[in-house]
């Protein structure tokens, strides 16, 4: 696994410059740790995006030249969840950089598996970047419903706290659209998305986060 230390530094909420050696260190030692203990999985499924529309101004504007999508789920599971408890209890600085760590190797796994989608479109079919629920005004109690499409509970054991949370923590629901248009399909998941003063932004293509 080879993940950006320029992501991680930025979930970090470190911009214009590198993770710090200490930080380096610890980071590589979640990335062995994890390595040697985690198995992500993901599953997903085509269809009609009629299943979503009116149920967030946002999202229909996202897939405004969408008919079809691909709903999907990415998890590190559960083992990633007694690792983070593990890493707060040696050190608060180093379950902050674990977190940094799993973020980034999630952004990559979702990444991956929209990737892994490209060679199933048809001529002229282009993937939108991936919308969860919470993003813009997609309300999160929407995941129930995302969950119950996927059949999450019993394929990927992914389910949801009281309070709505995804167990295990570390994992992504997401919706992506099928357009026409070839300029809908931007790598760049923050660069559609309005909230401009998130600490977390990606910077635009060649500029230093």
């Amino acid at each position: 696994m080879t993940l950006d230390q320029r992501e991680i530094a930025r979930y970090l909420g470190i911009r214009g410059a590198p993770l710090d050696p200490e930080a380096a260190a610890q980071a590589a030692a979640c990335q062995r740790e994890l390595e040697g203990t985690v198995t992500p999985r993901s599953l997903g499924r085509r269809l009609s995006l009629s299943l979503f529309a009116g149920r967030s101004r946002d999202l229909d504007h996202h897939l405004r030249h969408c008919t079809e999508g691909y709903l999907f789920a990415v998890t590190l599971g559960a083992e990633t969840d007694r690792l983070l408890r593990r890493w707060s209890a040696q050190s608060m600085a180093k379950a902050a950089v674990g977190q940094a760590v799993c973020a980034v190797w999630l952004d990559d796994l979702c990444a991956g598996y929209c990737a892994s989608l490209l060679p199933r479109l048809g001529e002229g079919e282009y993937l939108t970047p991936p919308f969860s629920p919470g993003y813009g005004d997609w309300s999160l109690a929407e995941q129930q419903r995302v969950l119950d499409l996927l059949q999450a509970p019993k394929r990927l054991g992914l389910t949801l706290t009281a309070g709505g949370m995804l167990v295990p923590e570390k994992s992504v629901t997401a919706l992506v659209g099928i357009s026409d248009r070839r300029e809908e399909a931007c790598g760049q998941k923050c660069m559609r998305c309005q909230k401009t003063d998130c600490p977390f932004r990606c910077a635009p293509a060649g500029e230093i986060p």
